[in-house]
């Protein structure tokens, strides 16, 4: 292992690697040719320097975020109300997460990390964050676990995740997304940039393709593909458009979908990061599996990316259903991920479910896909009867000769109770959302993909760990 952590991979086209003293978090990532002059070849990777410590709240990494908001309360006075929040590479004091293993071998870096609360001096998050990274021509392909296990057993409300960050350098400061209404046919790309003299922009944006990406002038940068996610933030840290790795300038770009995070929730995702041009990012991407167009939502063993709020389910492990609580029945709301559907693609939604409440009907939600929220205005409702007799059935919910539906651009849809009083032990139980009486088609496979393997003949097994949990000496 390299003396300053870095452990490296590379081809013809790009290097990428990790660093043990971040956590095992992404640090390095270049080009291996200055495309004719356009792109530089140092570190695009922001690690800034501050009184000679590497900040380690940049980097290329997984955060997470989870309840309770007054967790960090007696952290770092900076950072109250950032809640529970371990992250892969260290914490705001310049602790590194605890790297438990590595492994290297000719196309793989593998890691498995302990990470740090990051509002807290030298404080274990109750995680493990392992990720697998290979290359494939100009694509940086990321695999990632994710293993709770907290103390707390609480259910909190779904928070934004970072799932990644990709905080560059700032010769990186034009920020790129697709937000039409015509995906996947190259329509006008969104820019979002800083004005000078701005010294910061954050904030959440809202894409119709699943990808954003930061480049320099030249167009030329990195592309962050999330498969079907269409929730992210962009930001831009300080009034210079340039700076190397250790300046505290920085751009920002992250996948930032909500998970239910339960104290012993096992999640599995994988993202991509690609090095070229902004055409050739697109491009890519396009090639990939597309989201479905329509719902297509079977619970068998995961959420699925579903929220709630003011509503809790039994937990994780999921098992063909999710059995949701409805108590506080006139504020719960079932909620999807961010999605894009044609509406007049989608005329009826089936749902197979059964109901145990005091109201004969259910009540579906939108929000299109420009705004901020599900408003639950007259023209994003519809409501439909329900059987309450704790059985499955599957419910046509048919929206064909709902104009403001038919209209619109779906980006999120959500289930609500029709009460004005809470009911104890009413409950709903979801075993699937469709567009078809026959229920969700299978996922498509990405032939691009590849199949996770373990560490076989000729990987080199760096360093490994035994894992343990020991928090500071703080008073909640």
């Amino acid at each position: 292992m390299a003396a300053d952590g870095l452990q490296t991979i590379e081809n013809s086209q790009i290097k990428v690697g990790i660093n043990t003293n971040a956590g095992g978090a992404i640090t390095y990532l270049t080009f291996q040719n200055d495309q004719g002059g356009k792109v530089n070849t140092r570190n695009m990777v922001s690690n800034p320097v501050i009184g000679g410590r590497t900040d380690l709240g940049r980097q290329i990494q997984i955060g997470l975020y989870g309840g309770p908001y007054d967790y960090s309360q007696n952290g770092n006075p900076a950072w109250i109300g950032l809640g529970w929040n371990p992250i892969q590479a260290g914490d705001v004091y310049f602790n590194p997460a605890q790297v438990l293993l590595v492994e290297k071998q000719d196309n793989l870096l593998h890691t498995k990390t302990i990470p740090k609360q990051f509002a807290f001096n030298n404080e274990p998050g109750e995680a493990t964050i392992e990720h697998w990274i290979r290359l494939d021509g100009n694509v940086v392909k990321v695999h990632v676990k994710v293993v709770l296990s907290r103390s707390d057993k609480t259910q909190y409300e779904a928070r934004q995740q970072e799932f990644p960050c990709v905080y560059l350098t700032g010769d990186y400061h034009k920020m790129w997304l697709y937000n039409g209404t015509s995906p996947y046919t190259n329509g006008s790309l969104s820019l979002e940039q800083i004005q000078p003299p701005q010294t910061m922009i954050f904030g959440d944006v809202f894409p119709t393709e699943p990808w954003m990406a930061s480049t320099n002038e030249n167009g030329y940068g990195v592309g962050l593909y999330a498969p079907g996610n269409y929730e992210f933030k962009r930001g831009y840290f300080g009034a210079d458009l340039s700076g190397d790795e250790t300046s505290t300038v920085a751009s920002y770009i992250a996948a930032t979908n909500k998970v239910v995070f339960d104290y012993n929730l096992v999640h599995e995702w994988d993202y991509e990061l690609i090095l070229g041009h902004i055409d050739n990012i697109r491009s890519y991407v396009y090639g990939k599996t597309h989201s479905p167009t329509g719902p297509n939502f079977l619970f068998d063993t995961a959420r699925k990316g579903w929220i709630y709020y003011h509503a809790t389910d039994t937990g994780w492990p999921i098992s063909g259903k999710l059995h949701v609580m409805l108590d506080d029945a006139t504020n719960a709301r079932i909620l999807s991920p961010f999605v894009f559907w044609k509406g007049r693609s989608n005329p009826k939604i089936y749902l197979r479910a059964a109901f145990n409440t005091q109201s004969d009907k259910f009540r579906l939600k939108w929000r299109r896909s420009d705004d901020i929220t599900i408003y639950g205005t007259g023209d994003r409702i519809m409501e439909f009867p329900v059987i309450n007799d704790g059985q499955f059935h599957t419910y046509t919910i048919d929206l064909s000769s709902n104009d403001n539906w038919l209209e619109a651009d779906i980006g999120q849809i959500a289930f609500e109770p029709i009460t004005d009083k809470a009911q104890p032990n009413a409950w709903v139980e979801l075993a699937w959302v469709a567009t078809s009486p026959d229920g969700p088609t299978p996922d498509p496979i990405d032939p691009t993909t590849d199949i996770d393997a373990p560490c076989v003949p000729g990987c080199a097994l760096v360093t490994v760990k035994r894992i343990q949990y020991i928090p500071s000496n703080r008073k909640r």
